[in-house]
């Protein structure tokens, strides 16, 4: 009688199990497995020992598979397919905005001291001041230095006043620039002249044209070692932004799905 008892429990929970399969496979397959289960508990050469373990595996398993296929099913539905990937290409343009628009402002924030500097020089050269008075000597390294510098450079491109060096020597940026200027008054260009002795250079230069007695060209420049740590630092997080946002979307088209999925009554 008490092994009766306790078989009529196990027959009772394994009923309530066979309520969390979906409801399409629970009106299949519900009533097979409920007497398939019965037979077994009355089988007396199988030992409950070995029928428990082997139920709850079978259980387990075929739980997951069937919800999988159902889940795979509902996210198979051309509307919900359609609204991720709209979403997914909305996250796609913010997180390159998050990056675009700050790198930008970065970037052109790195040539304001340089557009002053330059154009004062350039001011003061046309008014007649020898390249050699008009530029405060200095001995900046460009390789090390985070500080801005002037050069001035003759209307042949070569350098005849310079407040900086780079490998011991005063680096000319190439003929197209020059050429540039000479046309349109002005160019800004990141500016990479040789590798120094701590890694490549990277300068973001003014260079402007310079009239009157001493034609030539002025170039206003600063090392872009910090403003490109702070671009690499804001594409960090523009990535981890945009993760994010694909997580949730994945997050929320799965439970969508979950909760929208066909149904029908038990």
């Amino acid at each position: 009688m008490k092994s009766r008892s306790l078989d009529d429990r196990m027959e009772r929970f394994y009923t309530l199990t066979l309520r969390l399969y979906p409801a399409p496979f629970r009106e299949a397959h519900s009533s097979a497995m409920r007497q398939a289960f019965h037979d077994a508990l009355r089988d007396n050469t199988l030992a409950r020992r070995v029928l428990i373990p082997i139920v709850v595996r079978d259980l387990v398993i075929s739980l997951v598979k069937e919800h999988l296929v159902m889940l795979r099913a509902s996210l198979a539905r051309p509307a919900l397919l359609f609204n991720a990937a709209v979403l997914a290409g909305i996250s796609t343009v913010l997180a390159l905005a998050l990056y675009a628009i700050p790198q930008q402002v970065l970037r052109l924030g790195a040539n304001d001291p340089q557009v002053q500097m330059a154009g004062d020089l350039a001011a003061r050269l046309e008014q007649g001041v020898a390249p050699a008075a008009a530029v405060v000597p200095d001995s900046i390294d460009m390789a090390r230095s985070l500080a801005p510098f002037v050069i001035v450079y003759d209307d042949a491109g070569r350098p005849v006043a310079s407040q900086a060096m780079l490998n011991g020597s005063v680096p000319t940026p190439p003929s197209g620039v020059f050429n540039y200027v000479r046309t349109h008054g002005e160019e800004r260009v990141s500016w990479q002249p040789a590798r120094g002795s701590a890694g490549p250079v990277r300068i973001a230069a003014v260079v402007m044209r310079v009239n009157g007695a001493h034609p030539g060209f002025v170039l206003a420049g600063r090392s872009l070692r910090e403003v490109e740590a702070r671009e690499q630092l804001v594409q960090h997080l523009a990535g981890l932004a945009w993760l994010a946002m694909l997580g949730l979307i994945a997050v929320g088209t799965l439970a969508f799905g979950w909760y929208t999925r066909p149904r029908t009554t038990a």
